[in-house]
């Protein structure tokens, strides 16, 4: 997601009035904008508040009435306190994410084959309308959840006093993620793998018939894969970095390429089950160009993440991700800012990549400078704009770069672990390949793709499992 080009140099002050626990083998970031210091203030301010409005009550209802919520409006809270932790390295906030998720954990139930999850209410445009009511689980909280607990992990396996610490939670998290949060999905038959084609999530069966045992798009595969290397990280098991790398060739290969530079569709069918039940010669969903500012983000971050692994996009797909954000969806006008989708149609949505912002100071510097760093400044008091809304954009700007500046990748530890497996390495060989021509195009309708993948069915949880 990420990240600035801007040199990080002097204080920053940790704001408590009690006595900080620091973790000793991290410090805390020094900046010397008198502006990013404001912000930042308030967006402490806001975190240490963070177990009081996120409370089991709360999130009991969120899940009840609106269990995608969860996703949007439940777990951006939580991420502060990991960005808390990273700008302080005071430990009072990894207690605030562990009072935090005990809260949310609260709200899990068990479904009907046996798995924890927040099952409540579709959103209003996902609801069967025979049952309205039913009772779903919604595949990106569960990878959007895993993909935080991950990172909790991550920071506190930094410091064997902390691991001590927090071994309990440590314990715990990875039960949960691995047995009620990630494998349930491929044991319920949602992921599909399409062979050298990569690999898709399909979402929860039992939602409206267009809707339901639907190829997700991009922006949600994306939340998907980071949960899965988050998750590889801390576990290293091999079968999320494989899942990741074929999600990621899936996207790949729905790249279209046009005067070097890439261009996408917000969905694509990837088999039989996208052919409309009613209307066996339409999809369930229509195809078109990434269509707003937002699902642009996190298409781009899908393809940044695995390049920071070291898996599947390359040096050569990142310079071609950036000619679309310099050259097709933005003016490169910092101060005058217009921009355009992906297929070139002009747009209000603001289509500007921080996942790219290490390789281009310019889009580094509109997004963390001049109108957007005073819009931040202004909207600090305020406790979503201040806090959740801010947590990406003062993480971007303090914390990515340096590490990811001129484009170094974060992760690349990872990828090479999982490459030094003869098996991995020969799966890595078999899904390359570099997109050529006019890259992908898309099969209108059922009758444009005479070999497409059958529905292989539904899964279910299997005694043993």
């Amino acid at each position: 997601m990420r990240y600035p080009g801007l040199l990080l140099t002097v204080l920053f002050l940790i704001l408590t009035a009690s006595i900080a626990c620091v973790d000793a083998s991290a410090e805390p970031v020094r900046i010397e904008d008198e502006t990013d210091r404001q912000i930042v203030e308030a967006f402490l301010a806001h975190t240490r508040q963070v177990p009081e409005r996120i409370t089991a009550e709360r999130c009991r209802e969120m899940a009840a009435e609106k269990t995608e919520g969860f996703t949007w409006e439940i777990m951006p809270f939580l991420q502060m306190t990991l960005v808390a932790y990273e700008l302080t390295a005071d430990t009072d906030y990894l207690d605030f994410f562990v009072q935090t998720f005990a809260n949310m954990r609260a709200a899990m139930t068990e479904g009907p084959d046996g798995y924890l999850g927040w099952y409540g209410k579709a959103l209003p445009g996902f609801q069967p309308p025979e049952d309205p009511d039913r009772p779903v689980d919604v595949q990106i909280n569960s990878f959007r959840a895993t993909q935080l607990l991950s990172q909790f992990i991550e920071h506190v396996d930094k410091d064997p006093g902390l691991r001590e610490r927090y071994s309990e939670q440590r314990e715990q998290y990875i039960d949960l993620m691995v047995n009620d949060l990630v494998d349930k999905w491929t044991a319920r038959g949602n992921y599909v793998d399409l062979g050298e084609r990569g690999a898709i999530y399909r979402t929860h069966f039992d939602l409206k018939v267009d809707k339901g045992n639907l190829t997700q798009p991009g922006n949600k595969l994306s939340i998907i894969t980071h949960g899965l290397l988050a998750l590889y990280r801390v576990t290293g098991e091999d079968r999320y970095m494989k899942k990741a790398v074929k999600l990621g060739t899936h996207f790949k290969r729905r790249m279209m390429l046009e005067d070097g530079l890439y261009t996408w569709n917000y969905w694509d069918p990837a088999g039989a089950w996208d052919v409309h039940p009613d209307h066996d010669n339409r999809w369930k969903h229509w195809i078109g160009a990434e269509h707003r500012a937002g699902y642009y983000n996190h298409s781009v971050a899908f393809a940044v993440t695995l390049y920071h692994h070291g898996v599947v996009f390359d040096e050569r797909d990142i310079e071609r991700f950036l000619r679309t954000q310099m050259k097709r969806v933005w003016n490169a006008d910092v101060e005058n800012p217009a921009f355009s989708r992906v297929d070139g149609r002009s747009t209000d949505g603001s289509y500007a990549s921080g996942a790219l912002a290490p390789w281009n100071k310019t889009l580094a510097s509109f997004l963390y400078g001049g109108r957007r760093q005073q819009d931040r400044l202004e909207r600090a008091p305020h406790p979503w704009q201040g806090g959740p809304a801010a947590a990406g954009w003062i993480r971007g700007k303090l914390i990515g770069l340096p590490a990811a500046s001129g484009g170094r990748r974060l992760h690349s530890d990872a990828g090479e672990k999982f490459s030094r497996d003869p098996k991995n390495r020969e799966l890595l060989e078999e899904l390359a390949f570099e997109v050529a021509g006019d890259g992908y195009r898309p099969p209108r309708t059922p009758a444009d793709w005479p070999d497409m993948p059958a529905d292989p069915g539904r899964g279910g949880k299997q005694p043993g499992q």
